[in-house]
């Protein structure tokens, strides 16, 4: 009885080890444009609802500006908006979306760079000198926009191109947008 219990067992496994293998070999035979798609849809984050076009303040560390005077985390970089909500980053052409997912992976450089905790430290100080400064605020900044049905995707506006200053108050210098500073 127990020899039987052996064989039976034995061919159990010789069975399973088979089965694993005969399919294995069919996938190989299969053509080699055969792919595998996984799809997570994260869903759009609320809204963002404000009164006023924020101001986006330039932070050097991360490369980036960053908007004040609002409760969202929105960064401008290289002509996209970048929207954390919660452990989610989005991209937008306008402060106000509508927002697209985007991967961790594909955010600019500075925003990978330093974790969130750092990015708002780096809000906070401008921002405090912004506010205290006002209109004096020798930093670089502009009012940022909305999105635009016209606008066309990688034909944006970086504001950051060496021309004008940013803060929309250049007293005819350039053209509103820039690098924050005069004669830059």
């Amino acid at each position: 009885m127990k020899r039987q219990i052996v064989r039976y067992t034995m061919l159990m496994m010789v069975l399973v080890v088979l089965q694993c293998i005969v399919p294995l070999d069919g996938l190989r035979s299969v053509s080699a444009s055969t792919q595998v798609n996984v799809n997570i849809n994260i869903g759009a984050p609320p809204p963002v609802v404000v009164k006023a076009r924020p101001t986006m303040v330039y932070l050097s560390e991360p490369a980036a500006y960053v908007a004040v005077g609002i409760p969202y985390d929105i960064y401008f970089v290289t002509g996209r908006y970048y929207y954390l909500h919660g452990n989610d980053w989005f991209w937008a052409q306008g402060y106000n979306g509508p927002w697209v997912y985007v991967s961790y992976n594909s955010l600019p450089p500075g925003l990978r760079k330093y974790r969130v905790e750092r990015l708002h430290e780096f809000r906070e100080r401008e921002s405090k000198a912004y506010a205290s400064q006002g209109p004096a605020f020798k930093g670089k900044y502009f009012a940022a926009e909305e999105h635009k049905a016209d606008y066309k995707q990688g034909k944006g506006d970086d504001h950051d191109n060496g021309k004008g200053h940013g803060d929309d108050h250049d007293n005819g210098n350039g053209n509103g947008r820039g690098n924050g500073k005069k004669g830059n």
